[in-house]
C-alpha cells in the first residue's frame, strides 16, 4: 500500500527549499503522502539538502542561470513552488531576478507543469508611481507567467516573524533597550510565520481547482512597530523593545547594502495598501499564528538571541 501511494504521489519541484520560504513548503509536502518532493539546489552536498534527502526528498542540482538544469528539475513534475531571489549587493539585481524568473517560467511551460505556485509581491511602480525594485521585479515575473499562460497561483509573503530570531534590524542601545529598525513611522504592517505558510502552500497544491488563477497575500496579523515592541517586551521581560524614530528618508541614506531599496519597501508599507489577507490565510491554514502566539512559542530562542548580542 505504501509503495502504491508513493507511485501515485504527485511530484512537486520546490525551488529555494534550503531557504526561508521553500524550506517550510518542502517540509509540509514531505509530511503528506499525496506528494513526492523534488528540491532544486546549487549544492546537493549542503547540510540542508542532505537533511531533506534523508526525509525522502529527491535532490536535483540546478540553477536559475542554467535553463537546461531547470527543464531537468521540472520534467515530470505535477507542480512547482517558485521563489526567485534578489542579490541586492549586485547593481543589476532587478534585471537579474526578472531574467531568472522568466527562465523558470519558460522551463515550467516546456515541461508541461500543471500547477505553478509563485511567490510574488505587489507592483509598486504601477500602483503607487514610485519604484520599489524588491517588489517590482517579482511583479514583473508574475505578469510574464500570466502572459505566457502558465497555470499559476500567486502567493505573497509579508514580513516574517522569524526575522526576529536572526535579530534582523534589531539593535541593542546604550541604555540596554532594544530598537526595532523598521522605519515605517507609525503605520501598521502585515507579518506572518513563514514556517506556518508551508502548510498553506501545501493546501493550495492539494486543491488546485479551487486556487488556480487566484492570489493569496499571506498575513498572520497587521500591527504597528510599537505593537510589535509591546508584544516582544511582554513576553521577553524585563527586556524592553521600542520602535526606531528613524524616518524612511534617514534609513534610505544609511551606508548598509541595499538601504535605499529597503527604504523604498518601508515607504510602500507606510503609504500603500499591500495585498495581504488574514482571513484568506486562515482559510488555507486555520492554525496560522498571531505574532503574540509566535513570540510565546519562541520565547526561549528569542531570549538566547538577544542575550548573545
Amino acid at each position: 500500500m505504501t509503495q502504491s501511494l508513493k507511485t501515485m504521489a504527485k511530484v512537486i519541484t520546490v525551488f529555494g527549499a534550503t531557504g526561508a520560504q521553500g524550506g517550510p513548503v518542502a517540509n509540509a509536502l514531505l509530511a503528506d503522502p499525496e506528494f513526492k518532493v523534488r528540491i532544486v539546489t546549487r549544492s546537493a552536498s549542503s547540510a540542508k539538502a542532505k537533511a531533506l534527502q534523508e526525509r525522502g526528498a529527491e535532490v536535483v542540482e540546478g540553477s536559475f542561470d542554467d535553463p537546461f538544469s531547470l527543464v531537468r528539475a521540472l520534467q515530470g513534475a505535477h507542480g512547482t513552488f517558485v521563489m526567485t531571489q534578489y542579490f541586492i549587493e549586485r547593481p543589476d539585481f532587478y534585471q537579474l531576478e526578472i531574467q531568472q524568473g522568466k527562465a523558470v517560467a519558460d522551463a515550467a511551460q516546456a515541461a508541461g507543469v500543471e500547477h505553478v505556485v509563485f511567490s510574488s509581491l505587489d507592483a509598486v511602480q504601477k500602483t503607487m508611481g514610485f519604484p520599489c525594485l524588491l517588489y517590482d521585479s517579482k511583479a514583473h515575473v508574475e505578469e510574464y507567467m500570466k502572459t505566457i499562460g502558465l497555470p499559476v497561483t500567486v502567493v505573497k509573503y509579508p514580513l516574517y516573524y522569524e526575522s526576529y530570531l536572526s535579530l534582523r534590524l534589531v539593535k541593542k542601545l546604550e541604555d540596554d533597550t532594544y530598537e526595532i529598525g523598521y522605519a515605517i513611522e507609525g503605520a501598521a504592517m502585515h507579518a506572518v510565520s513563514v514556517a506556518d505558510m508551508g502548510f498553506a502552500v501545501r493546501e493550495i497544491f492539494k486543491n488546485r481547482a479551487e486556487w488556480l488563477g487566484r492570489t493569496v497575500g499571506f498575513s498572520g496579523g497587521k500591527h504597528t512597530i510599537q505593537q510589535h515592541a509591546d508584544i516582544l517586551s511582554k513576553h521577553l521581560a524585563p527586556n524592553v523593545f521600542k520602535p526606531t524614530k528613524m524616518t524612511v528618508e534617514e534609513f534610505s541614506q544609511l551606508s548598509c547594502p541595499g538601504a535605499k531599496h529597503y527604504g523604498d519597501m518601508f515607504n510602500y508599507w507606510r503609504l500603500g495598501n499591500p495585498d495581504h489577507d488574514g482571513e484568506l490565510t486562515r482559510q488555507l491554514y486555520p492554525r496560522t499564528r498571531s505574532l503574540d502566539q509566535w513570540v510565546e512559542d519562541h520565547k526561549g530562542a528569542l531570549l538566547n538571541a538577544i542575550n548573545s548580542m
